[in-house]
């Protein structure tokens, strides 16, 4: 029996609706519950990860040919067949029942989802394709390009790298760290180059201010969400800096 295609179970735009709540979070100043949970359920051996990356790779590699097309679609089919169903059942359960907990879940569905058709696409794919024949299994993946869109609409591409680096990595990771505080360090720069570039002198001092408060994290400090959140709030800085003043 086919499976019909329901947001609810769709990772793609679950993990889409997620990373719109955490940048609407952030902007709103609120407590950014998004971030905690998309590290708790899209990180680590995770089954949720492991799926929402075959999602990304249908809509991230491109190809023209159809022999190469459907190559892509064989190998991630028989990618989505390995993962563990039992698992993934469980985890989206939870991930489901975490979301109702922290968000009105009418509110939290109700955002209007431009590549909705591209998600719903990709998951009666999966679901679907040992029903399918080759022919309609290429027509479904050329539809996927021609209608795809941004995923990460509302982030910019600093902080959809952010987040991504953070959901792919263990808390305590060197490399992470190493990252963060690169990214802190470029983003003190930039600040600093701006507080003497603005006229208005006051500006100029707040920018100062700001840049001086920015610190790396030590070797003995875990990345934690806090300083993920807060570099979020310097690149929302930044990227406002750029927009007003070039």
């Amino acid at each position: 029996m086919k499976v019909k295609h329901s947001k609810y179970k769709n990772t793609g735009i679950l993990f889409e609706l997620l990373t719109r709540q955490l940048t609407a979070d952030t902007i709103a100043g609120d407590n950014p519950r998004a971030l905690s949970i998309i590290k708790k359920y899209f990180s680590g051996d995770s089954a949720l990860l492991k799926e929402y990356k075959i999602y990304h790779t249908f809509t991230s590699q491109k190809y023209k040919e159809d022999n190469k097309a459907t190559m892509l679609i064989n190998t991630l089919i028989e990618a989505h067949g390995k993962l563990n169903k039992s698992q993934l059942r469980r985890e989206k359960y939870n991930l489901i029942k975490e979301i109702k907990e922290t968000y009105d879940i009418n509110n939290f569905f109700k955002s209007k989802i431009n590549d909705y058709k591209v998600m719903a696409s990709i998951f009666n794919l999966l679901e679907n394709y040992s029903k399918q024949d080759t022919d309609t299994r290429l027509l479904t993946y050329k539809v996927l390009l021609e209608k795809f869109n941004n995923k990460y609409s509302g982030l910019q591409d600093n902080q959809k790298t952010l987040l991504k680096e953070y959901v792919n990595s263990v808390t305590n990771s060197p490399s992470l760290k190493s990252y963060i505080n690169q990214e802190i360090k470029t983003v003190k720069k930039t600040i600093d180059g701006y507080s003497k570039k603005v006229e208005d002198k006051a500006v100029a001092v707040k920018l100062t201010e700001t840049k001086n408060m920015i610190k790396t994290l030590c070797k003995k400090t875990s990345v934690n969400d806090d300083n993920v959140i807060n570099l979020l709030n310097y690149y929302e800085l930044v990227n406002e800096l750029k927009t007003i003043h070039g």
